[in-house]
């Protein structure tokens, strides 16, 4: 909920600078518009960003600065969110792919009562969104690399062309990036699975490795500024 001063009527009083006069009007514009909102079901303790600063008190607003309320987000809404766009975007053929995506909690894959568990997670806590299938990786392609020599490769599934998790973790930033942090990385899991590869990018010497799976990493950001 951005708050916005436009056409503001008189000048300051006397004794008071046209920087200490819009500074104030930010403030009691801001305190009225958020009591309104509270008054129609907004968050009642919502994140405060203050000139572009999460967390930083309204009131050291800037002279034409900004202010904004935003709704919080609990991780709970995020990976909920998340999955569901996962399994829109995934391509489907035998219907495995689209089945194997799981949430891990600190390292360990979360089996059963997902939201129970979310909802405990403690500041610091790593959240994983990934998918075990074997061919997981190529679904996603590859950027381009000059320091191995690799090049840009579509992702090979003609369903999903952009890949599956590189493009939900652009959607998730966009759509929680002032709350949380979010990354795509490659994961290795406990599953055994092992595949030949470059060691120091191809020209060098091919050998077996472990397995790495497509992954969307979060963290929930600290309401203070620290």
């Amino acid at each position: 909920m951005p708050v916005i001063i436009e056409g503001l009527k008189g000048g300051p009083p006397i004794g008071q600078t046209i920087d200490q006069w819009i500074k104030e009007a930010t403030i009691e514009a801001a305190e009225r518009a958020l009591i309104e909102e509270v008054g129609q079901g907004f968050d009642d303790h919502p994140v405060v960003i203050t000139d572009g600063v999460m967390g930083r008190d309204y009131r050291s607003v800037k002279p034409f600065g900004g202010i904004e309320f935003v709704a919080r987000t609990t991780m709970v809404d995020a990976v909920l969110w998340t999955l569901d766009e996962l399994r829109k975007r995934s391509p489907v053929l035998t219907g495995r792919y689209v089945q194997s995506h799981i949430v891990m909690l600190n390292g360990a894959s979360i089996e059963r009562d997902l939201r129970q568990t979310l909802m405990r997670v403690k500041p610091g806590d790593r959240v994983q969104l990934v998918n075990t299938q074997p061919y997981a990786r190529k679904i996603e392609g590859a950027t381009a690399s000059r320091r191995t020599g690799r090049e840009r490769r579509r992702g090979s599934s003609r369903q999903a062309r952009g890949g599956v998790y590189r493009v939900v973790q652009r959607a998730v930033l966009q759509r929680f990036g002032r709350q949380l942090f979010c990354d795509f990385a490659y994961v290795r899991l406990d599953t055994g699975v092992r595949v030949w590869g470059w060691q120091g990018g191809k020209g060098g010497r091919r050998v077996r490795r472990d397995q790495v799976y497509p992954a969307i990493r979060m963290m929930m950001k600290s309401n203070d500024r620290g």
